[in-house]
């Protein structure tokens, strides 16, 4: 009789403690979800207000704003180094250093102007899921105007601040850093990273003689190029992460 009681414990308290060490996983996985999408849509909500005034003379304290929000809220030297690719290997250290300096100005004009062209009046986070190992796609709706577009966002937690941060914006469909990374491919192919170098220099030269952010004026790096839709952006961009 004390061996089936002691037995029936037994399982019980087998019970309860896979029951909490299984807890704590699921937990943590919901914490990590909704931290993401809160931060999505914090900067979502954050981008609205500064872009109400896009465009408008005496705006430069919200365009200032903006990009302070990009610059904090994306990732840019991990984007900067997945756009390069594979031709990071082919540039010396001194263009390495040059481009990630450079690079790190023309994204923020380039991506200022992007969210200037599809700002709305309102950010809706639809849910999330997860992509790969370490990152999570954000789902959102943009309203404007009667009208709606999907943009999800790719965020990676950074291991030194436990923060999240932007690693892919994917609008209706198209991935600007997988769009961005096809036109960088093509402008080295033809002429080297040398040549890189000089397009992303004439392109902020040109912002600053003309008084607007880099990447304001007309793009020298297109970055309308569809891959495909949202599915294959997102098993594709992080390839070289």
């Amino acid at each position: 009789m004390r061996r089936g009681r002691a037995s029936a414990l037994g399982a019980v308290v087998g019970l309860a403690l896979a029951c909490l060490i299984w807890r704590p996983a699921g937990a943590e996985e919901a914490n990590a979800t909704q931290l993401a999408e809160s931060f999505v849509q914090s900067v979502g909500d954050r981008a609205v207000e500064f872009l109400k005034s896009c465009g408008q003379e005496g705006a430069e304290a919200d365009q200032d704003a903006l990009r302070d929000l990009i610059r904090s809220g994306f990732n840019i030297e991990l984007i900067g180094r997945f756009v390069l690719g594979k031709y990071a290997r082919k540039a010396t250290r001194a263009q390495l250093r040059e481009y990630k300096s450079l690079y790190r100005e023309f994204f923020v004009g380039s991506y200022s102007r992007q969210l200037c062209a599809f700002r709305g009046d309102l950010v809706t986070v639809l849910g999330s899921q997860p992509v790969g190992a370490r990152d999570l796609m954000v789902d959102t709706r943009v309203d404007r105007d009667g009208q709606s577009l999907n943009a999800s966002w790719r965020v990676r937690r950074s291991k030194s601040t436990d923060a999240y941060q932007i690693i892919d914006l994917v609008i209706d469909g198209v991935s600007m850093a997988l769009s961005q990374r096809e036109e960088f491919s093509s402008i080295i192919v033809n002429g080297g990273v040398e040549r890189l170098l000089e397009v992303l220099r004439g392109k902020l030269a040109a912002a600053e003689d003309a008084g607007t952010p880099a990447g304001q004026a007309s793009t020298a790096v297109r970055t309308e190029s569809h891959v495909g839709g949202s599915q294959s952006a997102v098993k594709t961009a992080p390839a070289s992460r």
